[in-house]
């Protein structure tokens, strides 16, 4: 695949279309910080409540997120604008750490416990995880697999840690 056509293709929509560019500023920059908000307070609501769910609440996340930040360091995968000199939409200077995706991948598995204490609620921030996860190959940051190695590593570990064990 060409990955200069290909990020070419999905990002001049929005490089030409101000209202396309500010929704993906929105998704890009705001749902996330949304996402992380809500962990906490989900995770007060577990308290305040005493609920048998809490400790999973706390562990899973927190696993998933060491352990992929452990995995990509060691990785060191370059990002698509270290590799093909091509302009992310957003500035941004990290070298190296794309793969997986860290922010898809803590969205999906808050999604997770989420869904793990309210499976309506958790299914809505799954969609946001999903948004999020394609907000980072729209804007350059992240390759397709960066993004869905991370949501499909914190969808399976969080069903297996969540629900299963």
């Amino acid at each position: 695949m060409d990955y200069i056509k290909f990020y070419t293709k999905i990002s001049t929509p929005f490089k030409s279309n101000k209202t396309l560019m500010l929704l993906l500023k929105f998704i890009y920059k705001i749902l996330p910080i949304i996402v992380f908000i809500s962990y906490p307070v989900l995770l007060g609501y577990l308290v305040f409540t005493h609920s048998y769910k809490l400790f999973r609440c706390i562990t899973v996340p927190l696993g998933v997120f060491l352990s992929i930040t452990v995995f990509r360091a060691l990785v060191n995968a370059e990002r698509p604008y270290e590799k093909y000199g091509t302009a992310p939409l957003f500035p941004k200077s990290t070298k190296g750490k794309s793969f997986p995706s860290r922010h898809t991948a803590s969205a999906a598995v808050i999604a997770m416990a989420m869904m793990y204490v309210n499976p309506v609620i958790g299914a809505v921030f799954l969609a946001v995880a999903f948004l999020i996860a394609l907000s980072r190959i729209i804007a350059g940051v992240h390759f397709p697999k960066d993004v869905a190695a991370g949501f499909l590593y914190a969808v399976i570990l969080g069903g297996i840690f969540l629900y299963l064990l």
